[in-house]
């Protein structure tokens, strides 16, 4: 009987110890499991991320190529339109820049100008013709039979007709006043003189100069007076004199940033 009881008892131990064994097997397989399937959604998770932000930089970098393209063709219309000021180009070239994605700065300011110099040779337009719609108009009003307009200007030209010499210095005249008025019509396009000097806003000449690029009359007053009081040769350097006064000046200048 009592080894019965011993038999009983290791049987009864060795049972528990395999159901812990299972239990613990179990248990560690669902862990495991749990994990992997952590794993697999983490990897997921990444691959999913990887791809969104690749196809957002294919996108970005699409978006510049666009951008670029635009602002290409953009500065081709605006080249155009500053070859030939007319409406159709100006309009032209804003429809490119107004395409551009964000804008672009640098072709608005000069789409800016180049309108302003349009206006303003439609505007000298416009005063010529005004000029010569007034002129014949006061011909039809008082017509005069003797009227003579040998070069078309709409002026009477009697006072020359019979003086050769009169005659060549009015042509001169003539030639001279066509000549600067091409060469405002030129700065005004090109938004410099014939120097390189940037034009005065809505102006046809540079700061103290005519727009043949030369003195005007308040800056050859001063260039005058430096040469005749001895502070300038007749070729525009100072003199000694002039050398001395202008040292004095630089040595009593006040020092600017960056001249330390």
């Amino acid at each position: 009987m009592k080894k019965l009881s011993v038999a009983l008892l290791v049987c009864s131990t060795l049972l528990l110890s395999a159901c812990s064994n299972e239990k613990k097997s179990t248990t560690t397989a669902s862990t495991s499991d749990k994990q992997e399937t952590v794993n697999s959604s983490s990897k997921e998770k990444a691959k999913k991320e990887a791809s969104e932000k690749k196809k957002a930089e294919e996108a970005e970098k699409k978006k510049q190529e666009e951008i670029s393209k635009k602002v290409t063709e953009a500065d081709t219309a605006m080249k155009a339109a500053e070859a030939n000021l007319t409406d159709e180009t100006i309009a032209a070239a804003k429809n490119a820049i107004n395409a551009i994605p964000g804008g672009n700065t640098d072709l608005q300011k000069r789409l800016e100008t180049a309108a302003a110099n349009l206006e303003a040779i439609k505007q000298q337009t416009t005063q010529v013709q005004q000029q010569q719609a007034a002129t014949q108009e006061q011909q039809t009003t008082n017509p005069d039979p003797n009227f003579i307009d040998e070069d078309g200007n709409g002026f009477d030209d009697r006072s020359v007709f019979n003086d050769p010499t009169a005659r060549a210095e009015y042509a001169r005249g003539e030639a001279e006043a066509q000549r600067q008025w091409e060469q405002s019509q030129q700065n005004i396009q090109n938004g410099y003189d014939p120097n390189g000097q940037p034009l005065l806003p809505g102006q046809d000449h540079a700061a103290g100069a005519n727009p043949d690029g030369s003195p005007d009359a308040w800056v050859q007053d001063q260039i005058d007076w430096a040469i005749e009081n001895g502070y300038s040769n007749p070729d525009g350097t100072p003199t000694e004199k002039g050398q001395q006064a202008i040292d004095e000046v630089n040595a009593n200048a006040t020092p600017t940033d960056d001249q330390y």
